[in-house]
């Protein structure tokens, strides 16, 4: 066998193994972390790359999420590394569904620099989309070398038949993390329920006892004592009484009432609604563009708190100039809101107190409604939290919702 025929027969060895490996890590591995990191590996030894990067589509917020990654000092930077639609090689080709090619990624536009990846450690770079039929990438393999013009035309090609397979491999994963954290969630939302249900309970129960039923109380002695004086001066000083307690107890059955339901949505509906919260919100402008919404009266409410909490973390965290809501149906006839500020920002995976109780307490009433909600900031970078309900929430009651 000659040296030429020999290397290629090397070569082919090296692509069916690293195919091979790729279906048993993926037969043995729930984890999608594990099977990307694994895959990185051994596409870095089938190529004779440096580096292998795997990045997973976040539809919903049009980024790709660094998942998977060799050599290890990059698989530990895992979920931190995102770039948006058209941001950098991995977004270009996440928008488009097309690999790019670069040889030397330093005079290549497209290219963006991340300190954390050492891209001065590497020159030469193919990215490939990981395609679904029909044509929607679930995810970018990035490869990177050390020399210029590593990857060679058949190089590339092996590539697309490995992102081929491992799109597949990565669209069942997310299908079953998903499943997995809609289970959680299902369990975490019952228990959640049942206590909000108490909670609201014992809460309306001490309204009454301790402020509705109280003044009530002294009402009734007070017009008992009426009856029974005889000038009139003093039984209209009583009757005085009477009234001053009888509108100190019908407001606070109106905010026992609002606790439960604001009223201003019956009276004037959402949008009018989110106006007057916007109105009140704090010491900033807001921006809005507020579409009118045909929604079941649950959605108006959880789409309401929502809203109240986002405005209310602005004021107490972001210390912001100006902020933008919206909301309008989507292109799939749900609905989109989005609340966006120019504040000091934070790192949303490290956010802790009752920030993170805040944000925690939106994402249980967006996936309630089977819909998701993502928060978008930096240091600096200012807040945008965006949340996108299915079209299901047109119409059906809540206990509809709960049904996945």
């Amino acid at each position: 066998m000659t040296g030429e025929r020999s290397d290629r027969y090397a070569a082919e060895v090296a692509w069916t193994d690293l195919l091979r490996g790729i279906v048993s890590i993926a037969g043995e591995e729930r984890q999608l972390r594990s099977v990307l990191r694994q895959t990185a590996r051994l596409v870095v030894a089938a190529t004779g790359a440096d580096a292998c990067f795997v990045h997973v589509v976040d539809h919903d917020a049009r980024e790709v999420v660094l998942m998977g990654a060799t050599p290890d000092e990059f698989d530990e930077l895992a979920g931190t590394i995102r770039l948006a639609f058209d941001e950098g090689v991995a977004g270009w080709v996440a928008e488009h569904g097309q690999p790019a090619v670069i040889d030397d990624k330093w005079s290549d536009p497209r290219y963006r620099y991340i300190p954390a990846l050492r891209g001065e450690d590497f020159t030469s770079l193919v990215s490939v989309p990981l395609l679904r039929p029909p044509g929607v990438v679930v995810g970018v393999l990035n490869v990177h070398a050390h020399d210029v013009g590593h990857f060679a035309v058949d190089i590339v090609a092996r590539l697309e038949e490995v992102a081929s397979l491992l799109a597949g491999i990565v669209e069942a994963a997310l299908l079953h993390e998903q499943l997995r954290v809609r289970e959680e969630q299902l369990e975490r939302f019952a228990a959640r329920t049942i206590e909000m249900q108490e909670l609201d309970r014992r809460r309306i129960a001490g309204d009454i006892h301790d402020g509705i039923s109280q003044r009530l109380v002294s009402a009734w002695y007070h017009l008992r004592a009426a009856g029974s004086l005889t000038t009139e001066e003093t039984i209209s000083t009583e009757l005085g009484l009477v009234d001053g307690l009888l509108s100190g107890a019908l407001d606070e059955a109106r905010r026992a009432i609002t606790g439960l339901r604001p009223s201003i949505l019956d009276d004037l509906g959402l949008t009018a609604a989110l106006h007057s919260l916007a109105g009140s919100a704090g010491d900033f402008t807001v921006e809005l563009d507020l579409q009118e919404c045909d929604l079941p009266a649950h959605v108006e409410t959880s789409i309401y708190r929502i809203t109240q909490e986002a405005l209310q973390n602005v004021v107490k965290h972001a210390g912001a100039s100006s902020v933008e809501l919206s909301l309008h149906a989507s292109e799939d006839g749900g609905i989109v809101l989005t609340v966006g500020d120019d504040g000091v920002g934070f790192c949303p995976s490290s956010a802790a107190g009752p920030l993170s109780f805040g944000l925690s307490g939106m994402q249980e009433r967006a996936t309630l409604l089977g819909g998701n909600l993502h928060v978008r900031s930096g240091p600096g970078e200012g807040t945008t939290l965006c949340m996108r309900l299915p079209p299901s929430v047109l119409s059906g009651s809540p206990d509809d919702q709960l049904r996945f």
